[in-house]
């Protein structure tokens, strides 16, 4: 599934969330499936907190989806892109937006 984004606040959301390069190796290895936060801070050579913080910001701009599972200790945090390509138009169709700062 492909994300394209025209809103100038959505661009900014998501431009925030992709200027981590932590956050964009996280979407790299969750692009082909889903993986828990124990397997992205392994892969990463991360803790498993900063991964997951990590995560809870992708979650917000609306580019992962996490949902918990039983696991061997109680319920683990699984991690899953919501899109295959992000598309950024920074065309403006209706006039300029007027700036904020």
């Amino acid at each position: 599934m492909d994300l394209t984004v025209t809103d100038v606040e959505e661009v900014v959301k998501v431009t925030e969330a992709l200027s981590s390069i932590t956050r964009v190796n996280i979407l790299r290895l969750i692009s082909d499936r889903e993986k828990s936060i124990t397997e992205l801070s392994e892969e990463l050579r991360m803790t498993k907190g900063n991964v997951s913080s990590q995560v809870a910001l992708l979650e917000s701009a609306g580019l992962v989806e996490v949902r918990y599972s039983e696991g061997n200790k109680g319920l683990k945090k699984l991690v899953k892109a919501k899109y295959d390509k992000i598309v950024i138009l920074l065309t403006v169709s209706n006039g300029p937006e007027e700036a904020n700062e």
